[in-house]
């Protein structure tokens, strides 16, 4: 798999379930698709959190944070050994032109 494709796979893991809507109690139902497909269980603790200044929630299974973090360390890792790659490449074929 060449780097495109990979980056593209890893931004096609997102995936779209729906909208709903906030009660006047603040409250919201979480798709039936995405309960099932995430096993979300009555009772189940999910973290609330938010993205930069982007104006919307992430809601993360509780239980699952530590493995979300390590992945996401793990593809920062990738991410970063692709750009000095990269940069690596530009550079030998800028060297290449001035020769």
């Amino acid at each position: 798999m060449n780097d495109k494709t990979y980056m593209e796979d890893k931004i096609m893991e997102r995936k779209f379930y729906g909208i709903t809507t906030v009660s006047e109690r603040g409250q919201i139902v979480i798709p039936q698709e995405a309960r099932f497909e995430l096993n979300l269980s009555p009772g189940e603790k999910l973290l609330v959190m938010k993205e930069g200044n982007f104006p919307g929630l992430i809601l993360i299974k509780a239980d699952q944070i530590t493995e979300m973090l390590s992945s996401i360390t793990k593809n920062l890792a990738e991410m970063e050994r692709l750009l000095v790659r990269i940069q690596k490449e530009e550079q030998n074929i800028e060297d290449n032109r001035s020769k």
